[in-house]
């Protein structure tokens, strides 16, 4: 009896594992989450700011901050000059706060500087609970890019290359004018 429990547990752990590793694919919608800025203000793909908005989520270790700086700079241009409508776009970052052995307060440090460069969102995933539900990377710059329903619509893990940038910005204009 204890080795058929023992075989059933494993196999839902094995299951499980499975599952969380498939990670976040375009075509589904992406799991919520709740997740608090630096001043301790909890989003999650629910909240006020993001609602009837396409998302660009940019879930980042510390050490690897500016791995997708082209991303962002290409994104402002298009906002600037009206390709991309602000009204029916946000973007924001989730920082992996395990991923770096850099202290907490130095990793806000960097955060409040992002946020003045960039006007960003950004929320702090102290569990990786991120990782862990959307298969995320440790060690990286990932983008997920949410239509107005939270589908999927584009993920890209590492430092983004030029085609794929141009494929994530045509999927945001597509998005934000449904």
């Amino acid at each position: 009896m204890k080795k058929a429990v023992f075989m059933v547990v494993v196999a839902l752990l094995w299951s499980a594992s499975a599952a969380l590793a498939a990670g976040l694919k375009v075509g589904e919608k992406a799991p919520d989450f709740k997740l608090k800025d630096s001043t301790g203000k909890e989003y999650s793909l629910q909240s006020p700011e993001f609602a009837g908005k396409v998302l660009y989520i940019c879930y980042v270790d510390p050490d690897e901050k500016d791995m997708n700086n082209h991303v962002e700079d290409a994104l402002k241009k298009e906002k600037e000059s009206g390709a991309i409508d602000k009204t029916r776009f946000e973007g924001f970052g989730i920082v992996n706060m395990k991923a770096s052995g850099l202290p907490n307060f130095a990793i806000k440090a960097v955060v409040k500087s992002k946020q003045k460069k960039t006007g960003a969102i950004i929320l702090f995933d102290y569990d990786e609970a991120i990782l862990n539900s959307w298969g995320m990377k440790n060690d990286s710059s990932d983008i997920a890019i949410l239509d107005k329903e939270r589908i999927c619509r584009f993920v890209s893990y590492g430092k983004l290359p030029q085609d794929k940038l141009v494929e994530m910005i045509n999927i945001i204009k597509v998005y934000q004018a449904k």
